[in-house]
C-alpha cells in the first residue's frame, strides 16, 4: 500500500482545502516562504499521527522534526481556537484506495487538541464518520456521533485513530456493529501505519560532517533524519560489505564533483571520511575541510546508491533542495539519480527544488522516452494568497513540454538579459 494523495485545510499557509497527488516523482516549486516545505513535510506529520507512539492527534516536535513552537503554528493565521484538517489517500497493489480525513480542533485556553471529525472509507466499502458533538472539551471530550447511524457514542483516540468506541445507549446490535467497525478501523490503522513507516527526510540543511565517527555496532538501512546516519552507513558498509556502497558513492562524487574520491580512513574503533586525490593517493583531506557542497549532497548520494545496490527501498523519500550548495552543472546529474531509482524500483519521492536545470533534466528524460509522463507531477506553490489558485498543477507531456507554465517561473535570467540589453542600448546612445 502506498501514499498516493495528500489533502489539507487551514494548514500553515493554506486556508482553503487543497489536494495534491503523490506520484513516483512529485516536484514542488515556488518562491521562498510560499508553503512548499509545509506540503513536503506533511507525510511525516501524518505518519506520526498514525503510529503507536503518537501521544496527541498532531505532534509538532518529534524525531528531530519541528513544525512549530506550538499547535498554533500549524493553524492558518495562528487562530487561537482554530482547527486543522489533514487527509491522505492510500492505494494498494490492486488499485483499491483507502481515504482518510481528520480535523483537529484546538482549545487555546486548555492547550488541548481534540479530533473534531474523523472519516475513513475503503474502496467498495462503507465509510465511518465520527463527529464530536460535545460542548465542553474537558467534560465531553469523548462524546461523538457516528454520522452513518446517527448514534451517540464515547470515543477515545490514540493520535489520529479511534482506539475505543462505546455506545452511550445500551443496544446489543449497535454495540456489535461498533465493535466490528472498530476492528476494521484498527486493521486499517495498522495497514496505513505500515504504509507511512520508513520514510526518509532530508531537509535543506543536511547533517554537518565530523572529523571522527565510531564504527556502528548495528546494521543501518537508511541515512536517517537529515542524513545523520550517512557516515555510519558507509562505515557499516566498509566493515561488513567490502565497501561496495562506499565505492559507488566515491565514483559518483569523483565523476561529477571535481575528480577526488571519497574514502574511509580506519583508526581503530573509529574512522574518518576523507577526500583522496586519485593522482596522488597519499594526499587526503578530511571531509570537514572540503567545500560545503559535497558534505550537503553526501546523504543524498549515499541513500540513492545504497538502495540501488541493496534493493532496500523505503516507502517515501522527502528531499528539500537537493541541489543546495552545488554548482548548476551537477543539478541534472542529481535528477538522474531519482529517475534511475524510479525505473529500477517502486521508490517514491517528494522533491522541493529551486533548480531549473533539475526540472529540465526530468523533461528531457520524458522526451527521450526514458521516463513516463504519468510518473511525474509538478506543483507550483503560488506565494500570492489572493491569486485564487494557491497550488497549480503542471504536467509534463510526452515530448517534454509542459501543459502550462505559470507566469514568472524561472524568468529571472530573461529579465536580467533584457535589462543588460537596455543598458547597452542606452550607453551607445
Amino acid at each position: 500500500m502506498k501514499l498516493t494523495a495528500l489533502s489539507f485545510e487551514n494548514y500553515k499557509a493554506f486556508s482553503k482545502r487543497e489536494s495534491i497527488e503523490v506520484r513516483p516523482l512529485t516536484i514542488l516549486i515556488g518562491r521562498n516562504n510560499a508553503g512548499k516545505s509545509a506540503i513536503s513535510r506533511l507525510p511525516l506529520l501524518i505518519a506520526r499521527a498514525l503510529s503507536d507512539r503518537a501521544e496527541s492527534p498532531f505532534e509538532f516536535k518529534f524525531n528531530g522534526m519541528d513544525f512549530g513552537a506550538s499547535f498554533l503554528d500549524l493553524i492558518h493565521n495562528r487562530v487561537p481556537h482554530g482547527s486543522v484538517g489533514i487527509g491522505a489517500t492510500f492505494t494498494d497493489d490492486d488499485g483499491k484506495t483507502t481515504q482518510l480525513w481528520g480535523s483537529v480542533q484546538y482549545f487555546n485556553e486548555y492547550k488541548l487538541q481534540l479530533v473534531s471529525r474523523f472519516f475513513l472509507r475503503k474502496m467498495n466499502d462503507s465509510a465511518i464518520t465520527l463527529s464530536w458533538i460535545g460542548r465542553e472539551p474537558l467534560k465531553e471530550g469523548e462524546l461523538y456521533c457516528v454520522e452513518e447511524t446517527e448514534q451517540k457514542c464515547r470515543v477515545s483516540f490514540q493520535g489520529f485513530f479511534p482506539q475505543f468506541i462505546q455506545p452511550i445507549e445500551e443496544n446489543q446490535a449497535l454495540t456489535l456493529s461498533l465493535e466490528k467497525g472498530l476492528m476494521d478501523i484498527r486493521l486499517n490503522n495498522t495497514l496505513l501505519a505500515k504504509a507511512t513507516k520508513n520514510m526518509t527526510y532530508l531537509g535543506y540543511f543536511r547533517q554537518q560532517p565530523q572529523r571522527l565517527y565510531n564504527f556502528p555496532s548495528r546494521i543501518l538501512h537508511n541515512v536517517g533524519f537529515n542524513g545523520v546516519n550517512a557516515p555510519e552507513l558507509l562505515g557499516d558498509d566498509f566493515l561488513r560489505n567490502k565497501g561496495i556502497v562506499l565505492e559507488a558513492v566515491s565514483e559518483w562524487i569523483s565523476h561529477y564533483l571535481g575528480g577526488w574520491k571519497l574514502d574511509i580512513d580506519e583508526q581503530g574503533e573509529m574512522f574518518s571520511l576523507i577526500m583522496r586525490n586519485p593522482d596522488n593517493p597519499s594526499v587526503a583531506v578530511n571531509l570537514v575541510d572540503v567545500g560545503t557542497g559535497i558534505a550537503q549532497v553526501l546523504p543524498i548520494i549515499v541513500q540513492r546508491q545504497f538502495e540501488a545496490i541493496t534493493g532496500q527501498t523505503g516507502n517515501l523519500e522527502i528531499v528539500e533542495q537537493p541541489e543546495l550548495h552545488l554548482h548548476p552543472d551537477a543539478h541534472g546529474n542529481l535528477a538522474d539519480l531519482y529517475v534511475e531509482a524510479i525505473k529500477q524500483s517502486d521508490a517514491r519521492f517528494i522533491i522541493e527544488t529551486h533548480s531549473e536545470i533539475f526540472l529540465l533534466r526530468i523533461r528531457r528524460w520524458i522526451a527521450e522516452k526514458k521516463l513516463e509522463p504519468n510518473q511525474v507531477i509538478i506543483y507550483w506553490i503560488n506565494d500570492d494568497p489572493n491569486s485564487g489558485e494557491r497550488i497549480q498543477t503542471i504536467h509534463i507531456q510526452k515530448d517534454g513540454e509542459v501543459d502550462k507554465w505559470p507566469k514568472g517561473i524561472f524568468s529571472e535570467d530573461f529579465e536580467e538579459v533584457r535589462a543588460i540589453r537596455k543598458a547597452q542600448k542606452d550607453f551607445w546612445q
